[in-house]
């Protein structure tokens, strides 16, 4: 169980959101405000959320439910009613955020735009997470993390260079989208302090996805070439990316000239730093898989475990290639205390990743565990 009192002014105590998200971006942001101290109210439909259906399942929860929803207490309203919209619009009267994912023409259909919520409470904050954003020939278009993902760009810089466009293997778009969503709300609230007044808070998976390849829009309008796959590699850096040891992987990461010099020296390879080939940061990428060559010579003597201490210890960015629940046993995560107990003893569920983020030390807990389907 968590300290109690030590929380007891979590940044974000005292603030009422409505969270009537569903799936996995729109909870997400609410689940961060949650995490914050906001107490968080998840309104779902009488069909419950999709979400819950996902796998694996956990009884009326799924793994994706408890992670983007924990902190929350959920009610069932049916927002097609007139009786349900009337017990929303009740129940906003003291509340400061409103959450939705709904389409345009579905907020229109359900009395529920941002103009006619906030006509009622000027002060109230109305956030919006869609698919495509609120305006636009696709605004009224259905998406999910996947299709965006290959409408924005991100599955075709994904993969081998040799094989297909691959989705990323974790949902950065819904994720992604759920933070921007969390940080517009903070900033409208900053806002709120200062003049009393509300704010409308959108965004939407499409402009997480146009963000993400920022850097891919900026290359090629430099260089004219069409972005390409490069693996683990980078097409900015070198040496970056996935090298053979003894017995598996390390991704290694070097930036610059200076932690070039210095694995060149920690591998005993001193004459590829003045090598022409590979003297700039411009040359090894151009010359990537001749350097590649080189440096596995040295590095398919030891195992990956060594490397990685050997050489990151000492200042090269380089780390072994691992599971996502080995870092149930991670002593990293212990050390920073990012895996937080999950107060449920009816799940499996006993631990999982809490805000990234600390005050004074402290991260704040997961006070409670997602909620069950209500009545």
């Amino acid at each position: 169980m968590y300290n109690k009192s030590l929380f007891e002014h979590l940044p974000l105590s005292g603030l009422k959101v409505l969270d009537a998200t569903s799936n996995i971006a729109g909870p997400f942001g609410g689940a961060i405000l949650a995490d914050l101290g906001a107490e968080v109210i998840k309104v779902e439909t009488p069909a419950g959320d999709a979400s819950r259906t996902m796998t694996p399942q956990d009884g009326d929860r799924s793994a994706y439910f408890h992670i983007v929803n924990r902190n929350k207490s959920a009610i069932s309203i049916d927002l097609k009613s007139a009786e349900g919209q009337a017990e929303l619009k009740k129940l906003l009267a003291d509340t400061d955020v409103f959450l939705t994912n709904f389409l345009p023409e579905r907020l229109t259909a359900m009395h529920l735009t941002p103009d006619e919520l906030m006509r009622i409470k000027p002060g109230l904050i109305f956030g919006n997470l869609s698919s495509y954003g609120s305006s636009g020939p696709d605004s009224s278009v259905p998406g999910y993390d996947a299709t965006l993902q290959g409408r924005t760009g991100i599955m075709h810089v994904t993969g081998e260079p040799n094989g297909k466009p691959v989705r990323a293997g974790v949902s950065v778009l819904d994720m992604g989208a759920g933070m921007w969503l969390a940080i517009g709300v903070l900033a409208a609230l900053v806002k709120r302090a200062e003049t009393g007044l509300g704010s409308v808070v959108e965004t939407s998976l499409y402009e997480t996805g146009a963000s993400w390849v920022s850097y891919h829009l900026s290359a090629f309008q430099l260089s004219g070439k069409p972005s390409e796959r490069f693996g683990a590699s980078h097409p900015a850096f070198g040496p970056y990316g996935l090298y053979q040891t003894l017995d598996g992987d390390i991704c290694i990461g070097v930036g610059n000239d200076n932690i070039f010099s210095k694995l060149c020296v920690l591998l005993h390879r001193e004459d590829l730093i003045t090598n022409p080939q590979f003297v700039t940061n411009t040359s090894r990428v151009a010359n990537a898989a001749l350097l590649r060559i080189e440096l596995e010579k040295v590095l398919v003597t030891q195992g990956a475990k060594h490397w990685a201490e050997h050489l990151g210890r000492q200042g090269v960015p380089v780390d072994r290639v691992s599971k996502p629940e080995d870092l149930l046993n991670d002593l990293q995560a212990q050390a920073v205390e990012i895996l937080l107990p999950y107060p449920d003893e009816t799940s499996k569920v006993k631990k999982i990743p809490g805000v990234p983020i600390r005050f004074n030390g402290e991260r704040p807990p997961i006070r409670s565990a997602a909620p069950h389907r209500p009545n």
